[in-house]
């Protein structure tokens, strides 16, 4: 994929009105850092001025960002603080600053399972989801890291190793998309408390997580080699179920099962984990050739042009458990709802922040 595709790509984000209008949420948040990647390894300024200019436009004439609800503990919220703290780095704005404070006072009496870990969502409670260790994480590391005097790091390392106890199957020795500590949801196995299966861009979220805050903690006075080892086994594990064409199925898995479809966003995700984690030094150089094959596979088999633009396709819509409060769907974490419960689109942010993310990862680790 060249340079002027990515360009493309970008400048149509620019353009979109539907989907991507100016709001705090998380898939935003995840556009944004591509961006903000894009302009730290080509310094082109207007990339970090859209940027500035998107969150400049989520605050009122108070100072405030109404999109934040600090009534309603919801982890996906905590992503686009990552965003604010790059602005903040470079503009030391103190209306950055204070958004910063809030989100961090909202993660100290944010509700926890037992175990320690943060619950996914008010709505949720008592679950833990992969994909709220991409939200939160990196997040409440960088705040301790800037800001605190006593630099405690102990509460991430243990949510990240929470996740490998309580989601890892041994059958197949990968990590399910989430658990439920109290056993109460539909979903849940009544021993083990895991939904019934392995999604692709859970997992994706997971290493995402893993290696963005390794690279934080470079540096820090902590033992990261216990993070270290979670992101290798996983992506050792991973990369057995990878298919020949570079790219992971949307139930990991279930490679044979004739209506299982390769995709996108997650593979691009595991990609961007891999092509970091080799050129940070946190995985084996050998693991480097997944990271690339995962990159091209996906752009050989679903980018293409049309009418003028770039298109990324197979990518799945969105997929969560319990019950879908927008559209009523339940959503119960089977086999038929990862792969006929969903909508396969093109174009959704999901897939095309890791793409960006991705291949700014190929240039580093190909000039490095």
């Amino acid at each position: 994929m060249s340079f002027l595709m990515i360009q493309s790509l970008k400048e149509q984000y620019k353009e979109q009105k539907d989907g991507y209008s100016v709001k705090w949420a998380y898939v935003e948040a995840c556009i944004l850092k591509g961006y903000l990647d894009s302009y730290e390894y080509f310094g082109n300024e207007a990339d970090y001025q859209y940027v500035k200019q998107f969150v400049d436009r989520m605050y009122d004439v108070n100072g405030d960002i109404p999109g934040i609800r600090l009534d309603y503990y919801n982890i996906d919220q905590i992503r686009m603080g990552s965003v604010l703290f790059q602005l903040y780095q470079i503009e030391q704005d103190l209306r950055y600053k204070q958004v910063l404070d809030l989100l961090y006072e909202q993660l100290k009496v944010y509700p926890r399972t037992k175990s320690g870990s943060f619950w996914h969502k008010d709505n949720y409670p008592n679950q833990v989801w992969l994909d709220g260790l991409y939200m939160g994480q990196p997040f409440y590391v960088q705040y301790i890291k800037q800001f605190e005097v006593v630099k405690d790091y102990s509460d991430t390392i243990h949510q990240f190793k929470n996740a490998r106890k309580f989601l890892y199957d041994d059958q197949t020795h990968l990590l399910k998309h989430a658990y439920d500590e109290s056993r109460e949801m539909f979903w849940c196995d009544k021993v083990t408390g895991h939904s019934p299966h392995v999604w692709c861009r859970a997992i994706g979220w997971y290493v995402m997580a893993l290696v963005d805050v390794l690279e934080l903690l470079e540096g820090e006075n902590v033992d990261r080699e216990q993070l270290v080892e979670l992101l290798r086994e996983t992506i050792e594990e991973t990369v057995v179920y990878q298919h020949d064409d570079g790219m992971w199925y949307q139930v990991v898995n279930m490679q044979d099962k004739e209506d299982n479809y390769l995709e996108s966003s997650g593979t691009l995700m595991l990609s961007y984990a891999i092509l970091k984690g080799v050129r940070l030094g946190y995985l084996p150089n050998r693991l480097a050739v997944h990271g690339e094959k995962a990159f091209q596979g996906t752009v050989d088999r679903y980018v293409y042009e049309q009418d003028g633009e770039v298109r990324l396709a197979g990518i799945c819509k969105s997929a969560g458990l319990g019950r879908n409060p927008d559209t009523g769907i339940v959503r119960d974490g089977s086999y038929h709802y990862y792969i006929h419960g969903e909508r396969i689109v093109e174009n959704n942010g999901h897939g095309v922040a890791p793409l960006i993310m991705a291949f700014h990862e190929m240039l580093l680790l190909n000039k490095g």
